[in-house]
């Protein structure tokens, strides 16, 4: 029951974080190149603890692990509600950003080694979906409280939020390790490198890695494309959890579809959608459309995660979930950290609709090994092998 909870917190906090960034941008004078860095940065622990992550919580427990990532929360927005400067900002971003590095690779693991092969799509929509609630309703409550008291405060009461979350998970996580290993099981602190001479798992990451690229700076940017077109800042917080709502939709959804249909499929198919979607939303001046097409995004784009999620399981054994795990959040964590950093500076010299047409072409540049994966399942192929 834990391990959900701190899913809900943890992607809240992930996604309330740039959404202070509008506010303080005012105060900082920050460029979009600037706000890239910063999402850049939310993402960039992930290369660093992506493969050391898997490797601590085979000794010490991943619930436990998983609890310290709330901890880095509490003290980037604690960093960030007292910041004097762009330097104090970037600082409170990189700590917050470990709290990224470490949760996922964990936490999709342990669901992949309690879940039933036929049901694996669904129990990952299901425990991914947990996440975007807390996105919902974190994303909500952010520009709300920050109308009525200030971004400063604000990020202050996350801080003491999230401190007594910890201290909750530590005392509820004592002699727990949702992984559920086994003693000799504990002594293995080496990732299989095999995993890299999978052919399966290398085309299944290479989707899922382009497909991050394309996607995970959306709901960074979404807010000054909101504001480029006008719209008053009060509301922005409600233009994002409708993107949120589409995400939860998307992956419960999308989870069991997967199933059904099949990941390769059901992954070139949302690609289309969101190349379509993007190119939409860069032109289309009606707000009411834009709130609409934030909808549709956030469906497809969040709906990709229990397909790539699961095409990673499928690609491997069981004995090697915490591996291929490991390497996929690397591989993410690379594009997560490029791409708002990519599209930032794309930003400050094309503008702000530039960043969804650049999404859109790496969106369709994901589905070419998921099409590549169809084509030899379809001709009987054996995948796993080079």
């Amino acid at each position: 029951m834990l391990l959900p909870v701190l899913h809900f917190f943890n992607d809240g906090y992930l996604a309330a974080m740039p959404l202070i960034l509008p506010f303080a941008s005012e105060e900082f004078a920050l460029s979009l190149g600037v706000v890239g860095l910063l999402g850049s940065l939310l993402s960039f622990s992930g290369i660093i603890l992506a493969i050391p992550a898997g490797v601590t919580a085979s000794k010490f427990g991943a619930l436990r692990l998983l609890s310290m990532a709330v901890l880095f929360y509490s003290l980037g927005f604690l960093i960030l509600g007292l910041s004097s400067g762009v330097i104090t900002v970037v600082l409170a971003f990189i700590i917050a950003s470990i709290a990224f590095g470490i949760f996922h690779p964990l936490a999709f693991s342990a669901v992949a080694k309690a879940s039933q092969h036929s049901s694996l799509g669904r129990q990952m929509g299901i425990f991914a979906a947990t996440g975007d609630i807390g996105r919902i309703a974190f994303a909500s409550a952010v520009t709300f409280i920050i109308g009525l008291t200030s971004w400063r405060f604000t990020s202050l009461l996350y801080a003491a939020a999230a401190a007594a979350l910890f201290i909750t998970s530590i005392f509820l996580s004592r002699g727990k390790n949702v992984a559920g290993r086994s003693n000799d099981e504990k002594g293995k602190k080496k990732i299989n490198a095999a995993i890299l001479k999978n052919s399966t798992f290398m085309l299944a990451n290479a989707s899922s890695l382009l497909d991050a690229f394309a996607n995970s700076s959306l709901f960074i940017f979404i807010p000054f494309l909101l504001t480029f077109r006008g719209i008053d800042a009060a509301f922005i917080g409600s233009f994002t959890s409708i993107f949120f709502i589409g995400n939860l939709s998307g992956k419960v959804i999308m989870g069991r579809l997967t199933d059904r249909i099949g990941q390769e499929r059901l992954f070139i198919c949302c690609e289309l959608f969101i190349f379509i979607s993007l190119i939409m939303l860069a032109l289309s001046p009606s707000v009411m459309v834009i709130s609409a097409l934030a909808f549709i995004l956030g469906f497809f784009t969040k709906g990709t995660v229990p397909i790539t999620s699961t095409m990673i399981a499928q690609s491997v054994g069981n004995d090697e979930y915490e591996s291929a795990y490991s390497v996929n959040s690397l591989s993410t964590s690379i594009a997560n950290t490029a791409a708002p950093l990519f599209f930032g500076v794309l930003a400050d010299f094309l503008g702000v609709q530039a960043i969804f047409f650049a999404c859109a072409v790496a969106a369709l540049c994901a589905a070419l090994p998921s099409i590549i994966l169809l084509k030899r399942k379809n001709s009987g192929c054996n995948v796993k092998a080079i």
